[in-house]
């Protein structure tokens, strides 16, 4: 039974077993019906993956959006300013889909911090790298007065691809594949194809 009804959008290609999206080719033609459409299931958790799990938030815990001060969170946690400085607030912004960091700054300006964990410290990353290449530490020395507030600039990206449950919620490591809102079709759709996505998901 289909969950909800949205257009089939692409026909997934892999083209080589490497297990990134990159080396995938599709189409965004199609002949395809609902009855085609890709369910997926990615092993393990995306909160063991370092992709994708910076979010900036407001005062009430909401996304925040390009231009305005944001405190960051790490899988729902605060990140600590030790040793964090633009090169650190460049990449996060830019791992966030966002173009670059204007500023960076720390302190407890919110309400919510108190009720957080701190998740992660020491960042360490080089100009001009991603986040895969930086280093931190998961245990910190710090207190909510040391979190670290971004404003990141430019048009954030939305992320390509995600997994819509029967309760249309997205955030399970199983269900309909969804890119940019629409369904996938299986025409030459194999494994690597699935390892390519949920790899490119974070598991």
């Amino acid at each position: 039974k289909q969950w909800y009804h949205r257009r089939v959008r692409e026909a997934v290609v892999s083209t080589q077993s490497t297990g990134d999206w990159s080396s995938c080719s599709y189409d965004t033609s199609h002949n395809c019906a609902h009855s085609e459409d890709v369910y997926l299931e990615c092993a393990g958790s995306s909160d063991e993956s370092t992709e994708g799990n910076f979010r900036l938030v407001n005062g009430l815990g909401e996304s925040a959006g390009p231009g305005e001060w944001a405190l960051l969170l790490y899988n729902g946690g605060t990140v600590c300013d030790d040793g964090f400085e633009m090169t650190e607030a460049d990449v996060i912004c830019k791992e966030l889909g966002f173009s670059s960091a204007l500023d960076h700054k720390n302190g407890a300006f919110l309400d919510i911090q108190d009720n957080l964990s701190i998740n992660l410290d020491d960042v360490d990353c080089s100009e001009g790298s991603s986040w895969s290449d930086c280093g931190f530490s998961m245990d910190h020395n710090c207190g909510h007065s040391e979190d670290v507030f971004l404003l990141c600039i430019g048009e954030e990206i939305p992320q390509p691809f995600t997994l819509m449950d029967e309760n249309q919620q997205t955030n399970s490591n199983s269900g309909l594949l969804l890119y940019y809102g629409g369904t996938v079709c299986d025409d030459s759709f194999d494994l690597n194809a699935a390892n390519a996505i949920c790899n490119a998901m974070g598991y």
